[in-house]
């Protein structure tokens, strides 16, 4: 099994949903997102990734899994790129670890394999295999992480079972969507205006969560969804509020039950 070096830098760009997408794995529950890989096309699903964390401490690897497409096209995740027209090749990746803080720093890996580049210029880059299977093995043995192993087979059926998204703005649980969704309404709950950040410091920066107006469990098949139209920042207690009812509560409905009226 090949594994491969992704990046990410946030001085580049901004990972929204980051701390969603890490109370997911940590529980257990499916996070799946597409990624760039740079120029590189002989990545395959079942292939192994690890991603670093670059630009900005604490710098190194906080994430692990794999990958579940081959490379495909998407509008550059560069915003001013993307207005342009321009394209990046992508692959979808599962996580197994995603973590805030590195789970093996820039100087360890730099210290115990100074040979490998763990600084390349863009994602994609092969990593050596002796090198993968010493990390990969040390991170699946940690206790903090549920980490266990999957064949390239038991990747190959998950990524052949998985909803096939047709344009940028199909939804199916991928975290484009959501990421779209706060960046335009942000971290405060579209119910009671609660924000995690402000009630519990740097604990909760950056987490929300995302309700769907229209359930997607009723619609049956792939459809398109305007994330600022159709999705809205939640608190937890109110996603679950919103959630009691089939069909769910509307956002005005329930901000008129938490006023009493």
């Amino acid at each position: 099994m090949s594994a491969y070096l992704y990046t990410w830098n946030p001085n580049n760009w901004k990972w929204v949903d980051l701390q969603e997408a890490i109370f997911r794995v940590n529980n257990g529950e499916e996070y799946n997102r597409y990624w760039s890989c740079g120029v590189t096309k002989r990545i395959a699903p079942g292939d192994t990734f690890l991603l670093v964390r670059l630009g900005v401490e604490p710098k190194g690897i906080i994430g692990v899994g794999y990958v579940t497409s081959a490379p495909y096209l998407r509008p550059h995740w560069d915003e001013a790129r993307k207005a342009a027209g321009e394209t990046a090749l992508r692959t979808d990746l599962l996580y197994k670890v995603l973590s805030e803080k590195p789970i093996i720093s820039m100087v360890e890996l730099s210290r115990r394999f100074p040979q490998h580049n763990w600084t390349p210029q863009s994602s994609g880059t092969s990593i050596p295999e002796t090198i993968a299977a010493e990390l990969i093995a040390e991170i699946q043995s940690d206790q903090r992480f549920n980490f266990e192993p999957s064949t390239k087979e038991q990747i190959k059926l998950y990524s052949e079972g998985r909803p096939k998204t047709v344009t940028y703005r199909t939804y199916d649980r991928s975290s484009d969507a959501r990421e779209d969704c706060i960046r335009h309404h942000g971290y405060n709950c579209a119910v009671c205006g609660f924000n995690f950040e402000a009630k519990y410091g740097s604990t909760g920066e950056g987490f929300i969560e995302v309700h769907h107006l229209k359930q997607i469990a009723d619609r049956g098949e792939e459809h398109l969804v305007d994330p600022v139209k159709d999705l809205r920042p939640v608190c937890a207690n109110c996603h679950r509020m919103l959630h009691k009812t089939r069909p769910p509560l509307g956002i005005e409905e329930l901000k008129l039950k938490l006023s009493g009226k």
